[in-house]
């Protein structure tokens, strides 16, 4: 089983960076980057709950 949260934290980290690298270059670079951070960090949230849902079906 592929750990999905961690891949959605490291493209958090990516987006964000990304953004903050093309705010010079690109209009609205970073408020793309920050939207895309979001999305990637619930993202994360969710499989991180997902997977701690299974866990304690299995402990049970």
């Amino acid at each position: 089983m592929k750990n999905w949260t961690v891949v959605f934290l490291c493209l958090f980290s990516a987006s964000i960076a990304g953004g903050m690298a093309l705010n010079s270059i690109i209009d609205y670079a970073m408020l793309a980057g920050s939207g895309l951070g979001i999305f990637c960090l619930l993202t994360a949230g969710f499989f991180q709950g997902r997977k701690m849902e299974a866990e304690m079906e299995g402990k049970q």
